[in-house]
């Protein structure tokens, strides 16, 4: 039995292990049933199964990145209003409004550009001085109270659709991926296949090699025929 099982991807691996297995559960010889290395194989290939196509990140992304939008937009808008009203002369909130941009300058009037672990923390910065009370005075002066309570829900929501992300992401790589349970399975399928080969001429022992040869033919020129592998690859 002719095959490279580090050439082989994570799923044309895993089907071989699913492969060997069905063949050999099928096999009358009460020797090879019951063959240490076969059970070996049959927990190696379980634990791989289990992860070989498991997520490696969250899934959050999208609703993370969503939320940053809407945080840098309701932010544009605070700001471009609030730039509004401080070229009003005249207006008798003109003032309220120049204090009020005086603290989006102080912070920052790119935010939305930031990286999102910068921009938080220059925005929870923000709204601590907006949060004052003589500045919730002047937001309201100025008619802005909902657009900065949304700019607020906005930011906190992101703060904790984040450190959701970022938690989740961190657990998944907690997680023993298929990269390193894949060497556990290509072992056990290499003791096992190299007893039936050296088996094979015994009785009981012949139909299975057979049948298992095909098994890894199928998987051998599953991988050739994607990335071009030399046909003389060997077990290894």
């Amino acid at each position: 039995m002719k095959i490279s099982f580090v050439r082989l991807t994570t799923e044309t691996l895993a089907t071989l292990g699913k492969r060997v297995l069905a063949i050999s559960a099928n096999e009358l010889s009460p020797e090879i049933q019951s063959h240490p290395l076969l059970q070996a194989l049959a927990a190696a290939n379980a634990d791989y199964s289990a992860v070989f196509d498991k997520s490696t990140y969250s899934g959050k992304g999208n609703l993370v990145a969503e939320a940053d939008l809407l945080r840098d937009n309701l932010y544009r808008g605070m700001r471009n209003s609030l730039f509004g009203l401080t070229k009003m002369n005249g207006l008798s909130t003109q003032h309220d409004a120049i204090d009020l941009y005086s603290f989006f300058e102080k912070h920052g009037l790119d935010l939305d550009h930031y990286s999102y672990g910068d921009q938080t923390s220059h925005m929870d910065k923000l709204i601590e001085d907006m949060e004052k009370p003589e500045n919730k005075v002047k937001i309201s002066n100025t008619y802005l109270t909902e657009s900065y309570e949304l700019m607020k829900s906005a930011q906190f929501n992101f703060e904790k659709l984040f450190s959701e992300q970022m938690g989740a992401n961190a657990e998944l790589r907690k997680q023993e991926s298929a990269s390193s349970v894949r060497q556990h399975l290509e072992i056990a399928l290499r003791n096992y296949l190299n007893v039936v080969t050296a088996m094979r001429k015994v009785t009981g022992w012949d139909d299975a090699y057979t049948k298992l040869n095909e098994a890894v033919k199928a998987a051998r020129n599953s991988r050739i025929n994607g990335k071009d592998v030399p046909p003389t690859a060997t077990v290894e």
